[in-house]
């Protein structure tokens, strides 16, 4: 039996309904999906970062930023014998060179880093200077490169508050940065840290804080660096020299109980030289007396 025309006209546009009336619910049902997608991006957008590593909260936070105040050191600056390094820390997103890194030229500022795990927190304070001269002779000589980055972390438990400054790829504590097992040194609010000329190395002492018998050639000045935030530099994504890791290189950024300030947290090989150098030192100190 043939269908009349008219009625294949009524079935194509019945059909034709059908096929839009699908079309319409898969558009909604994809339109509603790209909606719930958007709104889902833009909470986690919008979500406060997490407070574990994020500094900028930390220091705004009214029970971390008095803390971090609180424990901030103070560098004590020794004086360059060659009158080559009178830098203080600065920003190095102003300052990359030593002409504006000048004592009393530079404005000081310390890089602030908190982490927290259970019962314990740890503040670290990270120092950038325009570059290093490890030997401390005129010409700058073995060592010497661009950038530098040296730091102290304080350790907050329920014992107490103790501290570590970084030298040469070791940390010094309780013991000089050569030593076996430095430690962790008992502090209390504001610590004096001394910072040696040249190579920036940092110490509890102002004496031995390059080598074994390295005297403090003097006190250039004191300074109480600004507090700035380390995420906030982590995510410039500057380019800094091979031989100066920034802190958010380091190991020790994620984990403060790391033996050296290497990026996968090891000492370096100053700090092998320097413990027979200071073997060598006690023994000509021997036989001396």
């Amino acid at each position: 039996m043939r269908r009349s025309t008219g009625q294949a006209t009524i079935e194509l546009l019945v059909l034709c309904g059908l096929v839009a009336a699908l079309l319409l619910l898969l558009g909604g049902a994809l339109a509603t999906g790209a909606a719930a997608a958007t709104a889902r991006a833009l909470q986690r957008a919008l979500r406060p970062p997490h407070p574990v590593h994020d500094d900028t909260w930390a220091l705004g936070s009214p029970t971390w930023g008095p803390l971090l105040r609180r424990y901030a050191p103070r560098l004590v600056l020794e004086r360059d014998r060659y009158g080559a390094d009178d830098e203080v820390p600065v920003e190095f997103t102003r300052c990359r060179v030593a002409a504006c890194a000048r004592f009393g030229v530079g404005r000081p500022v310390m890089y602030v880093h908190l982490v927290r795990r259970p019962g314990v927190a740890y503040l670290g304070y990270w120092f950038y200077y325009p570059d290093s001269r490890t030997t401390h002779l005129p010409d700058g000589g073995l060592g010497t490169h661009r950038d530098d980055w040296e730091g102290v972390l304080v350790r907050l438990g329920a014992d107490g508050a103790a501290a570590r400054a970084t030298a040469h790829g070791g940390l010094a504590g309780t013991g000089p940065w050569w030593a076996t097992a430095p430690g962790w040194r008992p502090t209390g609010p504001r610590p004096v840290v001394y910072r040696a000329s040249g190579s920036h190395a940092n110490g509890f002492a102002p004496a031995g804080i390059d080598l074994a018998g390295d005297r403090w050639n003097g006190t250039l000045g004191v300074v109480d660096p600004v507090l700035v935030p380390a995420d906030a530099a982590a995510r410039l994504r500057y380019r800094f020299d091979a031989a100066a890791s920034p802190p958010w290189r380091k190991r020790l950024w994620h984990d403060p109980e790391a033996t050296g300030t290497g990026v996968d947290g090891t000492q370096g090989r100053e700090v092998t030289a320097a413990r027979a150098w200071a073997a060598a030192w006690e023994g000509l100190a021997d036989l001396a007396r």
